[in-house]
């Protein structure tokens, strides 16, 4: 029993130091692995074309003569919302485009897949190389999936006016895009200042905003701009897939706030305020009437198989390097009914427990919180809490403290 035990105990201590030395390896061999071969990707689409790399492309763009087309396809790269993405860009020795090629992406697979079924690559041709290629001007985007609209827009602009002042020596004439901060980045600034305001006052005004946050939490995070942090969105941090400020605000809105309430202030705001998902699970909670309190074996257990979870969600991200190969959350199915795969499933289980269990999903199952919450461990030890402060879950902590339980597995709380 004592070695068993103590074998155990060894492999507890060894697990976070394995973890993420493997962890490591797979975003090394990843970012080994994800250096494009563009020849090779336009020939994937391209299989039966002449290709011919112009050696002396102009602005450092890379460009390639298509002698079958009696064209050029020029290679355009930006940041989306999930990740970078490659498109090729063909356009006539006149400056007028003829078609766009999706090399390769790594935004979510769903909203991609709206974007090819609504057309939206179509709108570019016949555009010439000086257009202002502005998304709700010459450009629409496609509802449900504005922010992949806009990175391909932006892609395709970016290559087209290098092009247009290094090639064809044009003057810029076009507009430049403005800065994006309307509705939806006021109200995301709004939400944060009244969660920090509620998690740091007292009094009956603080009252009235934690009784506000169910309600702008579920209907303008959730309903309105179904914005949310996802374990592909941090990771894809980590490989340096960041966004344009200018073009994606509310992304950096919602990531300084929760990751900075988070590393400067040591408090997790984000779940303890700001997810809608969470408020979705105590209003089924409330409806069941059903309490069930989790044995804190349990809830070890728990942790254990979501920090699993949670790696192994890494090591997919970091080995393909696409951040939302890796996301099984299921937020943005809730509010927008666009998921995959996985999430199918894990968003019926995830409601399914919230009727029995407060909080099923973020107690027992979220990377985010698992993440989240162990970098507010950290952080304390780091700034000299002893490991058993730094250990107890508090009112910002995914994870609530439970009260001592000696009954059955399952018990109703009081």
């Amino acid at each position: 029993m004592a070695a068993g035990k103590r074998n155990k105990t060894v492999w507890g201590r060894l697990a976070f130091p394995l973890g993420f030395a493997t962890l490591v390896i797979a975003f090394i061999i990843g970012q080994i692995a994800a250096k494009p071969d563009y020849e090779a990707l336009l020939k994937s689409l391209l299989a039966d074309h002449t290709l011919t790399r112009v050696a002396e492309a102009e602005g450092g763009q890379i460009v390639f003569r298509d002698e079958t087309k009696d064209s050029y396809v020029v290679i355009s790269e930006a940041e989306g919302y999930g990740g970078p993405l490659i498109i090729g860009i063909r356009a006539s020795a006149e400056g007028k485009i003829a078609e766009i090629l999706n090399l390769r992406n790594k935004e979510t697979p769903a909203y991609f897949e709206k974007v090819k079924r609504n057309q939206f690559f179509r709108q570019f041709a016949g555009k010439t190389v000086s257009a202002d290629f502005l998304l709700g001007e010459d450009i629409n985007a496609v509802s449900g999936a504005t922010v992949s609209s806009r990175a391909f827009t932006k892609a395709v602009r970016n290559a087209m006016h290098i092009a247009a002042t290094e090639h064809f020596k044009l003057k810029p004439t076009w507009q430049q895009p403005a800065w994006r901060f309307g509705v939806e980045e006021i109200g995301l600034v709004a939400i944060f200042a009244l969660a920090f305001f509620v998690a740091y006052t007292k009094g009956k005004a603080a009252k009235w905003g934690r009784m506000a946050m169910p309600v702008v939490a579920l209907g303008f995070v959730g309903i309105y701009t179904n914005t949310s942090l996802s374990i592909g969105q941090l990771a894809g941090i980590v490989l340096g897939y960041i966004p344009d400020f200018q073009e994606h605000t509310a992304w950096w809105i919602m990531t300084v706030g929760a990751l900075g309430s988070v590393l400067i202030l040591g408090k997790n705001i984000y779940c303890a305020q700001v997810c809608p998902f969470q408020y979705v699970q105590r209003l089924l909670n409330k409806i069941s009437g059903i309490n069930l309190a989790v044995r804190p074996g349990v809830q070890k257990s728990a942790r254990a198989v979501v920090g699993a979870m949670t790696w192994a969600a890494l090591m997919l991200i970091f080995l393909s390097a696409h951040p939302t190969l890796g996301s099984y959350e299921p937020f943005s199915m809730m509010f927008s009914l666009t998921g995959a795969g996985v999430q199918w499933y894990i968003l019926p289980l995830s409601l399914i427990g919230s009727f029995f269990v407060l909080n099923f999903w973020c107690r027992l199952f979220c990377p985010v919180g698992n993440v989240l919450h162990s970098t507010v461990r950290v952080r304390k030890r780091l700034l000299g809490k002893s490991k058993k402060d730094a250990a107890k879950p508090t009112a910002e902590d995914v994870v609530p403290a439970e009260p001592e339980d000696k009954g059955d597995l399952w018990r109703k709380e009081s």
